[in-house]
């Protein structure tokens, strides 16, 4: 354990060596006076939501330890305000401070903390028995580790221990909490838990091409298809970081190039902080491929691949937050992500500011736009039930986000019969669509969308950029086909003879998460060409820029055709009717595909030609929440109700205006309804519902930003009844029941009430928003309405399901609710993150095994993960095998069904 005392003398030589470069008067302040441990603040959601599907096993052993927990360090709001306006001015030509990147520590001599105070929480930790693993160089954060025990005492948290899907976990169950000297400049802390980031792998192992003569892009068909000579431009004196959280076979790779006619280049491994010797069998074939492919499309530039190997409680997010404070290339790829409202506020804050500090020091972060299609949420699933949703870190304003194409040749011919340079058989560029594979198997399509936390940069304007107030994804995109057509690759010896195994096979992949390694590449062609090898930084204002100009259709192919259309259940979030929820890719930019694929040699030699768009914005950086609500209920709503909308930030009082925009039942199209002015961080607004459509609407405040604060959106579900057509009503609009595991809840009574002279039939049903193993039942399941008359139906949950009941099984995801509904973690506001670093995922899919997961999960009948099963009859069973539900809370969502008219309600099951 290392002394106080050392770290006393080592933090201020080392924060001495990082400073004595610059003037004195760029020194920041100290913070922190005095530390007291008998006054604390807790750091607020910092729990995995996983964690809540998962069996608690009760306390963690208190050895165990935890080798990556990193606090994030805030900024006061006039750090924050000269930030701002330096990511402005490196971006603007006519600044001198254009292009004028930062270094890790002249980063921290303006932005992070002071020396004194990095001492001082450094010295509080080693005081407590943590081990300090890493201070980062930008003096932002400071990772740590030690056992679950000393972590418990240090932070006032508890760590339980969990088990899901047959693996064994470990995390915290309370927020941690911390002396308020040292919680007042933190905001956010991560690595309490080892929920591991799952790949979600579009591989095609073993495939034999020369059986079926499919096409597959080896490095030269992308040479040929988005024109690039690798012997005139090839990336050498680039650097790419590609991070990861398994370790790699180098030799994997020298096998790849060999095949693809390359020469060898070696990636070189970086250990990040947290590393732990290993191979993740999950994991590797996202690896492999990241680096083979940034490598293929750059051949000659330096791949350093970022790793925390097989650490248990480190992850990749630790990889990409080291690559960043220590500046390990000026462009880094990342293929994992995860849907918004997956991530705690803290955690997207602290990870959203790191992006941010990457563009100041010239680094660009690209990331994947999500292969879930519009319904980012959704994931191993045929059909989405958690609404329109879009990817982080890929939505951050900071990061650069890849969508998905997929080729359509339709009668022309565009393939040589045998292979070139390059292994390459493609004859030219060859027409594109929106990737969309989503099958019966699962979904598999670009995604793309309006972020629901960020709002729309200054950037991002443009011929078909939505007028949607948000920060709107993808911005480009590159083929990420699994089928039509697939990336080849090498990965666990797969290629001994060429591309091929012993068995001739062929291992095939796609994906946004291949798309992101790629334009890796594309970017280090564009920084050799520059001669900027130090970084371009944020390169979205000058795509953005070169698309507004006159060069568009040389640098850029339009995708015109194809949606990314996800599936959807009736009455689930954004899906009031069922059918599919999406976008369509049209004419300049769309949600689909962004400004579409690019002509490499092009867009690298107009790039310069073309002013970037954005660089006179005003609006902050810092992340602001939004939040919106009504003393009014939620349904049934007709004439007229007031709203009250909160806008909160980590410093000052956030100002300026808010919007309250109508996004309709479907979700897909916004319209503005007014706006009201914040006074102390408030406002309110009368909504008209007369002016809402029948059923469920999203509205939504959508907060402009300010000097400090960047835009943020609240929103808030209503379900509205028509005042001048025939509509009927569903009450009550929340209701609850409980039942212990294994027996029967008491019923339910909702009714129905007919509006402006309906009449008709009305059906029921329900489903759940989290994994449930339970039934539903409605006496009667559909009800007639012949009169003025209400109706009413009992509804009935059961805690188990079993083989012999001939009841409605609850249907179940495994996504987060996205919109309208409040979370499990949620305390009195809709508009609160979800925290789950475990949800993130690579962009790509094992197809064979998303095939497995669910047969497996139409054999047990959805009873999802955490379940338990037993052999025995249970109460109301009627015999046979019962599966009882996991003792949790569960939010129910029932649907009435006439029709085009749709109203929902949702009821909180307790199962004891």
């Amino acid at each position: 354990m290392r002394s106080p005392f050392v770290v006393r003398l080592i933090l201020p030589a080392l924060f001495a060596i990082g400073l004595s470069a610059f003037p004195l008067e760029a020194a920041v302040n100290n913070r922190i006076a005095t530390v007291n441990d008998n006054s604390r603040r807790t750091i607020e959601h910092t729990i995995p939501a996983r964690a809540r599907l998962a069996t608690d096993l009760g306390e963690a052993p208190a050895d165990r330890r935890l080798d990556s927990v990193t606090l994030h360090f805030n900024m006061t709001d006039a750090q924050q305000a000269e930030l701002n306006q330096l990511l402005i001015d490196q971006q603007n030509p006519s600044s001198p401070h254009y292009h004028q990147w930062l270094s890790p520590e002249q980063f921290a001599a303006r932005f992070g903390l002071s020396s004194s105070d990095l001492a001082k929480i450094s010295s509080w930790l080693t005081g407590k028995g943590l081990t300090i693993t890493s201070v980062g160089r930008t003096g932002t954060m400071i990772t740590f580790s030690g056992t679950v025990g000393q972590i418990e005492q240090a932070l006032g948290t508890r760590i339980h221990a969990y088990s899901l899907n047959g693996e064994q976990h470990i995390a915290n169950v309370a927020d941690p909490s911390l002396p308020a000297a040292i919680s007042d400049v933190v905001m956010g802390v991560t690595g309490l838990h080892d929920f591991k980031l799952k790949p979600r792998a579009h591989v095609r192992p073993n495939y034999t091409s020369s059986i079926t003569g499919n096409h597959y892009i080896a490095p030269g068909d992308f040479y040929t298809i988005y024109d690039i000579n690798p012997n005139s431009i090839n990336g050498a004196g680039v650097s790419i970081a590609v991070v990861g959280q398994t370790d790699i076979s180098t030799s994997d790779v020298d096998a790849f190039r060999a095949a693809s006619g390359l020469s060898s280049n070696s990636p070189t491994i970086v250990k990040a902080t947290g590393y732990v010797a290993g191979t993740v069998a999950s994991d590797i074939d996202e690896a492999q491929l990241d680096v083979e492919w940034s490598g293929a499309v750059a051949p000659n530039a330096s791949i350093s691949f970022v790793t925390v190997g097989a650490s248990q409680s480190a992850s990749v997010i630790d990889a990409l937050l080291y690559a960043i404070s220590n500046k390990v290339a000026p462009i880094i790829s990342i293929s994992y992500g995860s849907c918004e409202a997956s991530w705690g506020q803290s955690t997207l804050a602290s990870i959203n500011k790191s992006l941010q500090m990457a563009n100041t020091m010239g680094i660009t972060v690209v990331g994947p736009g999500g292969d879930s299609g519009a319904t980012d949420c959704d994931s191993a699933l045929s059909t989405a039930t958690q609404g329109l949703a879009v990817d982080f870190p890929a939505s951050s304003p900071f990061v650069t986000g890849i969508g998905g194409t997929m080729f359509n040749e339709g009668t022309g011919t565009y393939w040589n019969s045998s292979n070139g340079s390059y292994s390459g058989s493609a004859t030219g560029y060859i027409p594109e669509t929106v990737w969309n594979e989503s099958n019966s198997s699962g979904l598999g399509a670009g995604g793309g969308g309006a972020s629901a936390y960020f709002s729309k940069p200054a950037w991002q304007v443009g011929t078909g950029v939505p007028s949607d107030l948000s920060r709107d994804v993808p911005d480009i995109s590159l083929d990420s086909a699994a089928s039509h057509d697939g990336y080849l690759f090498c990965s666990k010896g797969s290629c001994t003879n060429g591309f091929r195994n012993s068995s001739s096979n062929l291992n095939v992949v796609g994906g946004t998460s291949v798309a992101t390694p790629a334009f890796a590449g594309i970017l280090a062609l564009l920084e050799q060409k520059l001669n900027a090898t130090t970084g371009l930084g944020n390169v979205n204002p000058q795509i953005y820029g070169l698309a507004n100009s006159t060069y568009y259709n040389n640098a850029f192919h339009d995708i015109n055709s194809g949606n990314n259309d996800s599936p959807c259940t009736a009455g689930t979030p954004d899906c009031p009717n069922g059918g599919s929820i999406g976008y369509n890719a049209t004419t300049g930019y769309d949600l689909a595909t962004g400004w579409g694929s690019l002509d490499v040699a092009n867009f690298v030699n107009k790039w310069s030609l073309a002013s970037p768009t954005g660089v006179n914005g005003s609006i902050g950086t810092a992340i602001s929440t939004t939040t919106v609500s009504t003393t009014s209920a939620s349904c049934g709503l007709q004439g007229k109700i007031a709203l009250t909308i909160t806008v909160a930030g980590s410093g000052s009082t956030p100002t300026g205006t808010v919007q309250i925009v109508d996004l309709g039942p479907s979700g897909t199209a916004s319209t503005v309804l007014g706006s009201a002015t914040l006074s102390g961080g408030t406002a309110t607004y009368t909504l008209d519902t007369s002016t809402l459509s029948s059923g469920g609407n999203t509205i939504n405040a959508v907060y402009s930003g300010d000097s400090n604060y960047a835009g943020s959106k609240g929103p808030l579900s209503l379900d509205i009844v028509s005042s001048s057509q025939k509509d009927f009503a569903l009450t009550p609009c929340t209701a609850s029941a409980s039942a212990r595991s294994g027996s029967t809840a008491n019923g339910v009574t909702f009714t129905l009430t007919p509006a402006n002279g309906f009449t008709g039939t009305i059906t029921l049903s329900a489903s759940a928003d989290s994994p449930l193993s339970g039934t539903y039942t409605f006496t009667p399941s559909s009800v007639t309405i012949g009169s003025t008359s209400a109706v009413t139906t009992s509804f009935v949950l059961t805690a188990f399901v079993s083989q012999a009941r001939t009841g409605s099984t609850l249907s179940s995801s495994n996504g987060p609710p996205l919109r309208g509904r409040a979370p499990w973690y949620v305390a009195g506001s809709g508009a609160t993150l979800a925290c789950a670093l475990l949800l993130i995922a690579p962009r790509r899919r094992r197809w064979g095994a998303l095939l497995a997961v669910l047969l497996s999960v139409a054999a047990i009948s959805v009873s999802g993960c955490g379940s338990s099963s037993s052999s025995s009859t249970g109460s109301g069973s009627g015999g046979g095998t019962v599966t009882n539900a996991t003792p949790g809370t569960y939010t129910v969502n029932v649907t009435a069904t006439s029709g085009n008219l749709v109203h929902t309600s949702t009821v909180t099951f307790t199962v004891q």
